[in-house]
């Protein structure tokens, strides 16, 4: 039997309509408009796209988006530290979010600790970190871990015991899903991996859930191949990366792993819209936290 596609897509527009509802609310009970404020540094093509991508979907919403845009070159850690003070202190700020990656000078976990706790809506500070390491769910969970914890809910993948592989060590990706699915959210069995695991293929066999966010070339045309799933497995692909002949792609042989697994991602089109959803959702609930309300709910 082919195995059911988790269609990002789809959920997110699902989503949509409650999103909406609550961007609403906001502002027409309580006098607030959600405003996010994305910092590019560069111009690597993915994140000028990512970037782009999460500033229609929060004006979609009728939210307010602004992108400041830094060249690579002139760019400091110290600047970039003056850069966040001052849209701490600025109310119409609501969420603050620094594109990855970052020139290499540039000390990625400094910026991270200097975002308001309540405005972190990338959850890569120390305080929402604490949160989920604490198998809890804190302020915020990372955007894509949160959009992964969508789609399994909304395709009903049982995950609660299940031996899972996640593939990846980023700070807003594969980091946080290892934790946050081995966790009290999640309850999973996790082997976590990255490039340098041997015998990866033996560890995805024996999973019934596969997360894989590399995206890099490992030197061959797919990290994950039909012969290292598990029949009836789940696969979901974050990665993305640009191929030698400059197309886009995942980490997974999404034609030949849709034969074997139980479900697999599409991609593009799985993981990315819902990292989207994720960010919109820590959007609202930053705006909320900062009025004295809970985080919002949903149907998934």
């Amino acid at each position: 039997m082919p195995a059911v596609i988790m269609d990002g897509r789809a959920v997110s527009a699902h989503l949509m309509p409650e999103l909406r509802h609550h961007a609403a609310e906001l502002r027409d009970r309580h006098g607030v408009a959600p405003s996010l404020t994305a910092i590019l540094v560069g111009d690597d093509p993915a994140s000028r796209q990512y970037v782009k991508n999460k500033r229609r979907f929060t004006i979609e919403l009728g939210c307010e988006s602004q992108v400041i845009h830094l060249d690579a070159a002139q760019a400091t850690t110290d600047s970039m530290l003056e850069l966040i003070a001052r849209l701490n202190a600025d109310p119409k700020t609501t969420g603050i979010l620094i594109q990855l990656p970052l020139p290499e000078l540039i000390d990625r976990f400094r910026l991270f600790d200097a975002i308001a706790a309540l405005k972190d809506v990338d959850a890569v500070g120390a305080y929402a970190v604490s949160g989920f390491y604490r198998g809890q769910w804190g302020t915020f969970l990372p955007c894509t871990p949160r959009g992964i914890l969508t789609l399994l809910d909304y395709y009903k993948v049982p995950v609660d015991g299940a031996r899972a592989a996640v593939i990846g060590r980023s700070d807003i990706a594969g980091k946080p899903t290892a934790f946050i699915l081995g966790g009290r959210l999640r309850n999973a069995t996790v082997t976590w991996c990255h490039r340098h695991t041997r015998n990866l293929e033996d560890i995805c066999r024996s999973s019934e859930l596969i997360v894989s966010c590399v995206g890099a070339n490992v030197g061959r045309e797919f990290l994950i191949t039909a012969d290292m799933v598990k029949p009836g497995a789940c696969v979901i692909d974050v990665g993305f990366r640009r191929t030698p002949e400059g197309k886009f792609a995942g980490d997974v042989d999404f034609e030949a792993v849709q034969k074997v697994a139980g479900w697999v991602t599409l991609n593009p089109g799985g993981t990315g819209p819902m990292t989207v959803v994720g960010l919109m959702q820590n959007l609202i609930d930053a705006a909320r936290y900062q009025i004295g309300l809970p985080r919002a709910q949903y149907s998934i």
